[in-house]
């Protein structure tokens, strides 16, 4: 006999593998990154090709041994190519690795279609906060403009920190920039200007820091009128985060006023890069000069004396201003005139001026190579040139010259040689002109507190060879071991050479032997090799206490990483500052938490200062108080913590490091008086409804039909979403979770017939929650709603078989097989009855059919099987058929088929069940049958 069947697309065996977005999908360890784990992401699942209406989507997560559902949908076509559904930072909230899967209940019915397991690895450990760079160009007022030295033009320059205790050689930082339309780097970002530029640190990186230049194509020259940027940086080690620092700003202006536009802007107001150098032209021998002005004008952007910065020569360009010309033509060009003054000036290059339409307002900026501008062996000072520039009007006819303008080119650092050239550490080490008379040169709090020792004196050497009085001294006071660096000086020196040191930068410095070593560089920017590291005192203060570690804050462990929930508040939250990590502390001292909205600095919390006891200190955490930084969010908010140490006299306070923890206070569901308790009395009564439609009774004729479980929200209650599950119950057993397609006033679930057979009498109640999906944390509950319960019925002792979602899928399927994989057979659930006492032999019947009334037998599926009745307390599930039949009820994909059961016993002859009939279906969505070999395409 021929099958039904229906024309479907080939498949392969298993169900699609699902990805995570902003994890690699060719990382099998699935590392997740840190934003992630703060923000969270989506998942992303491909539609499956044989899709029924009412399919039943599972999202599992598996962590520790521990399987959690994330979510339960239905899904009925058409839908996307592809389905995203929200992985939260509570999702991911346990170090380790975690799995995530998906399976599919064709039609919410039994047969499931799991995908391949998706490893994660989790990892929150905190990066650690490095120093803010800086802009060293900005003006006081934190302006670049059209007076920066280097020019725009050049790039921006980001002066990164050391980053001594944080990272090691070879980790890679990350330097980010992102321009703003605004003055304080708010609001949208300026499309095109966003950047990052990677170093492998050195060590010498890591001591002092280095500088980062920022391109002005395309990351500045975007940025005109009251504009900004942003700056961090971020140090990796292997691929990951350790450190990041605070956003720096800096302000952009580059309007001059009186002109019409920003500086590299040309007629049009497009931006243009400087003119290129090109070879010479050859020009006819004898040429025209003009007899009278005006000449052409040229300057250069230089330091004081008309010194080059060494960013500029670094930069490999140097930028010529011409003027433009009250007479131009589209042909018109430039020869560049170059020499070392006193010699005679030669053409080092031709540049052509383009379209007059493309030329920029005002001047016009040309570049040509820095090499051009090498220092010299001699003489001893800075090696001056002369630059000139000669216009020809259409690229010949008259030559039109302009002024000489002198540039200074100076190589060489402070105290290194010029010819030859070689560098040379700074020498001798600087003059203690105060010191203490012992021979350790002990520094100690009575020495400190004389007046005459408020500063530490020092002499240096200024009788060094070519010294400016703008050369600019670094000093640092340094830790014997090297641990601890301080900056103490870092401007320049009067002639005498005398500088003076507050004695309360010796505070930041560990008890021992303290050292000192410095470096100069000149107006320039060269700077000279640091001194030798040499004996400078010995410290002996009463030292600064040190908090080593964040506070701990128990319900957040492992490593701050879980976040803080409404539950938590039930047997409530404390964060301890651990005695163990106070180091220097004093009987007076007193310890207090700051916490502070990471987002908004304004939005903090300091908590009542307790006195240091020499033991762990205990801080209670209070709803009331962490509400004010959660304030009205509508999704978990990071929030920093830290423990501060003040000492009367002590200035500034200590302060430890930040940790971040995660308020999640969120919730679903109309707002709740009583806060943080769980129970929300502002949540409707459930309506429990029997076949016989009496609200909150279930009559007696009810008790073997199924029910209804509704409610109906209030004018003023919130509506459910997609986003939030809501979970029913009655007598405190599940009834069933209702997550909606669009947003909805209420909701309904149907109560299966079973569940109503077994509760008890005469009284039961029903309530309901609600909480965001993905997270069994801040569940709403109601108040619980009573329901009369009438008297039980006796059943008639039918044969069932195992329906996954009958309300679905009324089917029989792979979910009703005893062992699908291995048996792929039929299992009868017998109920206990007086008529089959444990013994009784029963004979388990099934065969297949085309059509529902079971009129039209389908070959080769008939089969049979006999049963013994177990004890009272054991399952009686009898067997019946095999994978042949049931292969042979559906041979093909889409194959249509009925399947029929029932059982005979002999009790004063042959007795036979009322016959079961059903639709069968033991094909997935991914084509295969229950024991996981391909079905047959039609």
């Amino acid at each position: 006999m021929t099958a039904n069947t229906s024309k479907e697309p080939d498949q392969g065996l298993f169900a699609l593998p699902l990805s995570v977005e902003g994890v690699d999908d060719n990382d099998p360890d699935g590392y997740v990154p840190l934003e992630i784990l703060r923000n969270g992401t989506r998942i992303i699942i491909p539609y499956w090709p044989n899709p029924l209406p009412g399919d039943e989507l599972w999202i599992n997560r598996l962590q520790n041994g521990i399987e959690e559902r994330l979510y339960t949908v239905f899904l009925s076509p058409p839908q996307p190519a592809f389905l995203y559904f929200i992985l939260t930072p509570q999702h991911l909230v346990t170090d380790g690795s975690a799995y995530l899967y998906y399976t599919i209940w064709k039609g919410s019915g039994g047969i499931d279609d799991p995908s391949p397991h998706r490893k994660l690895t989790i990892d929150h450990t905190p990066p650690l906060r490095l120093k803010e760079p800086r802009f060293p160009d900005a003006t006081l007022w934190g302006y670049l403009n059209n007076k920066t030295v280097p020019p725009l033009m050049s790039g921006v320059t980001v002066a990164i920190p050391d980053a001594i205790g944080y990272a090691l050689p070879g980790d890679i930082a990350k330097v980010y920039w992102q321009g703003y339309s605004s003055l304080n780097g708010a609001g949208p970002p300026v499309p095109g200007t966003y950047g990052v530029w990677d170093k492998t640190l050195e060590q010498s990186d890591i001591d002092m820091g280095y500088r980062a230049v920022i391109p002005f194509d395309p990351h500045v020259k975007l940025l005109f009128n009251d504009d900004s940027a942003l700056a961090n940086w971020r140090v990796f080690r292997a691929g990951r985060l350790i450190g990041e620092s605070r956003q720096s700003l800096v302000k952009i202006d580059r309007v001059t006023p009186g002109e019409s536009g920003p500086n590299g802007l040309n007629a049009q107001g497009e931006n243009t890069m400087a003119l290129q150098l090109s070879p010479p032209k050859q020009r006819p021998f004898s040429i025209g000069v003009k007899e009278v002005g005006p000449f052409s004008v040229i300057t250069i952007d230089t330091l004081v004396d008309n010194l080059i910065a060494k960013s500029v020569l670094d930069s490999g360009n140097l930028t010529i201003n011409l003027a433009r010309t009250l007479d131009e033509e589209e042909l018109d060009d430039v020869d560049v005139l170059v020499g070392i003054k006193g010699s005679t000036l030669e053409v080092v290059g031709t540049i052509p001026l383009g379209p007059i339409g493309n030329r920029p307002a005002g001047n016009i900026p040309l570049n040509i190579p820095s090499s051009f501008f090498l220092e010299q062996p001699t003489p001893a000072g800075p090696t001056i040139y002369e630059v000139q520039v000669k216009v020809y009007k259409g690229g010949g006819g008259i030559e039109d010259p302009s002024n000489v303008t002198e540039v200074a080119s100076d190589q060489t650092a402070p105290f290194h040689l010029k010819n030859p050239r070689r560098e040379v550490r700074p020498t001798p080490a600087p003059t203690f002109v105060n010191r203490p008379a012992d021979p350790q040169v002990t520094v100690n709090e009575a020495w400190r507190a004389l007046p005459a020792n408020a500063n530490l004196n020092l002499a240096m050497n200024v009788g060094y060879a070519l010294r400016r009085l703008d050369d600019h001294l670094r000093v640092w006071l340094v830790s014997s071991t090297g641990t601890q660096r301080v900056l103490v000086w870092d401007d320049v020196v009067p002639a005498s050479g005398a500088i003076s040191i507050p004695n309360t930068v010796l505070s930041q410095l560990p008890n021992g032997r303290v050292n000192v070593l410095y470096d100069w560089s000149d107006v320039s920017g060269n700077r000279s090799l640091e001194s030798v590291s040499t004996a400078f005192l010995t410290l002996a203060l009463a030292q600064i206490p040190v908090l080593t570690k964040a506070p701990l804050v128990p319900k957040t462990d492992p490593n701050y990483s879980t976040s803080l929930f409404l539950d938590d508040f039930v047997d409530g939250i404390t964060a301890i500052v651990e005695n163990a990590f106070i180091q220097n502390a004093e009987p007076g001292d007193h310890v207090h938490l700051v916490l502070e909205d990471a987002a908004d600095a304004t939005n903090y919390l300091e908590l009542t200062p307790q006195p240091w006891a020499n033991a762990n200190l205990t801080f209670p955490l209070a709803y009331t108080d962490l509400a004010q930084l959660f304030a009205d969010s509508d999704k978990p908010k990071a929030v920093t913590i830290k423990s501060v140490i003040t000492r009367t006299g002590m200035i500034p306070d200590v302060e430890s490091r930040e940790a971040t923890i995660m308020l999640a206070f969120d919730y679903a569901g109309p707002p709740n008086p009583d806060i943080p308790d769980l129970n929300n009395p502002a949540m409707q009564l459930p309506v429990v409804t029997g076949a016989s439609g009496t609200a909150n009774s279930l009559l007696p004729g009810d008790r073997d039909k199924a029910g209804t479980f509704k409610v109906v929200f209030a004018l003023t209650d919130p509506d459910i979403t997609p986003e939030q599950t809501a979970k029913c119950y009655i007598n405190n057993e599940w009834i069933a979770d209702y997550v909606p397609f669009v947003e909805e006033r209420g909701f309904e679930v149907p109560i299966p017939a079973p569940l109503i057979s077994r509760l008890p009498t005469p009284q039961v109640n029903a309530h309901w929650s609600i909480q965001k999906s993905g997270t069994d944390k801040n569940v709403m509950t109601s108040l619980p709603q009573s329901v009369a319960v009438g008297g039980i019925p006796i059943p008639l002792p039918l044969p069932t078989i195992a329906i996954r979602n009958p309300a679905n899928r009324d089917f029989i399927e792979c979910f009703g097989m005893i062992s699908p994989t291995s048996n792929y057979v039929l299992g009868l659930r017998i109920p206990k009855s007086p008529l089959l006492p444990p013994g009784k032999t029963i004979t388990a019947h099934f065969a297949a059919y085309l059509d529902l009334a079971g009129t039209q037998l389908i070959p080769n599926t008939s089969a049979s099987q006999d049963y013994v009745i177990k004890a009272a307390d054991v399952l009686d599930v009898a067997p019946v058929g095999s994978p042949e039949v049931f292969k042979a009820a559906q041979p093909v994909r889409g194959a249509i088929a009925y399947g029929k059961y029932w059982y005979t016993t002999v009790i004063n002859g042959t007795q036979t069940s009322e016959p079961v009939i059903k639709r069968l279906d033991t094909i997935s969505n991914s084509f295969n049958y229950c024991d996981q070999t391909a079905t047959p395409a039609a």
